[in-house]
This record gives C-alpha cells, sequence and structure tokens, in this order.
C-alpha cells in the first residue's frame, strides 16, 4: 500500500508579517525565484509528501518516530507556485515577496510524528541545536487531536519557526522532538539532523 502523508495548509502559511525594507535578493535571487516558480509549475501532480521530499528527513512509520520538513524560501515559493497551478491561476507576486519578508530571519520546519493516541501531541517539545546550543523556538504548533490513518497510526502534525541569528546558511542543524508517543510510557527524543547548505 502506497503510505502518502498530507500536511494540512492554511492560508496564513502562505503570507508573512509585514516587516521593515529588507533586500529579498539576499533571501532569494531573481533566478532562484523564477526556478521555484517553474519547479512548483513542473510538480503540480505530486502529493505534499512527494513534492518536499529532497528537503525532508526521518518517515519512518514507526511509534515515537516522524518526518521534518526543512521549508527554506526556495520550497516556500514552489509550494506557492504549486498551489496557484492547481487552481490554475498565475502566481501572485506580491504572495511571494510577502513570504520571502517572512523568511529573512527564521528558520521554518513542518513537523510530523507517530503516536498510538489521540492527543499525543499535545506533548510534543521542540527545540533547534547549533554548536552544542539548544535554541527554543520564537513560534510552535502541534495539533491538538491526531489523525487516525488507515495503517493505524496516528499522526500529529505541526509547525515550528526559529530565529536563524548567529545561524549561517551552511550550518548543521539538529531539531530535537521530545513527545509521549505512548500514553502510560515515557517521553521519547525524535532527532532530525539538517546540513543547511544541501537544500536549495
Amino acid at each position: 500500500m502506497k503510505r502518502t502523508l498530507i500536511f494540512g495548509f492554511i492560508i496564513s502559511f502562505l503570507f508573512g508579517c509585514s516587516k521593515g525594507k529588507i533586500n529579498l535578493e539576499e533571501v532569494l535571487s531573481s533566478e532562484q525565484i523564477n526556478e521555484a516558480i517553474n519547479y512548483g509549475k513542473e510538480n503540480v501532480s505530486l502529493t505534499f509528501t512527494e513534492f518536499t521530499e529532497k528537503w525532508s528527513v526521518g518517515y519512518e512509520y514507526e511509534y515515537g518516530k516522524g518526518r521534518a520538513t526543512l521549508i527554506t524560501p526556495f520550497l516556500r515559493v514552489a509550494l506557492i507556485s504549486k498551489i496557484a497551478a492547481e487552481k490554475h491561476q498565475k502566481v501572485n507576486m506580491k504572495i511571494i515577496n510577502m513570504a520571502l519578508k517572512e523568511f529573512s530571519d527564521k528558520i521554518y520546519f513542518k513537523v510530523a510524528l507517530f503516536g498510538n493516541y489521540a492527543t499525543f501531541g499535545r506533548t510534543a517539545r521542540l527545540y533547534l541545536e547549533y554548536n552544542n546550543k539548544k535554541i527554543q523556538p520564537i513560534s510552535y504548533y502541534m495539533s491538538p487531536y491526531s489523525q487516525f490513518t488507515r495503517d493505524y497510526y496516528h499522526i500529529s502534525e505541526g509547525e515550528v519557526k526559529f530565529s536563524n541569528k548567529g545561524i549561517p546558511k551552511d550550518a548543521k542543524v539538529k531539531l530535537v522532538v521530545i513527545f509521549k508517543p505512548y500514553e502510560d510510557e515515557k517521553e521519547k527524543e525524535c532527532v532530525f539532523e539538517f546540513d543547511l547548505s544541501k537544500y536549495k
């Protein structure tokens, strides 16, 4: 049976908060934006899981395991393009510019965890590790109730953002998630390692 995991999207995912004037070329060049737009159009038929595979770590169907996706500026633009193509619409550059402004000072992950009861996502705690230092999130959300799959797994999805201050673009980081996949057992630690230099 083909297993796919579809992350829930809400329109706020596409929009960033209003910021002061920044140079978007420092976030993503015009050439990279065009490349990301084309990537979204060319892969419009893929599921979220398939589309983001190159940016993802994990995806083990096992209690206490999970999957993390690094939502880079390139990937976010590609996703905006994909959604526009699905609706047979043109890409709105204003939306892309707003999204890139939001990415100017953040590292952003989407996360999916596997457990065996409906509310296990509420137990999750996340932090980013860089140079043996723990960095706490500036924003974080995990779904309070899991989805129950045909494979009899509970999946809790969420997102987490960290400040990128002091973290170079070629850094090796670890996203650490601590949660209780079983209601009556101890917490487990799930670690997702990312070499930021390897992702567009």
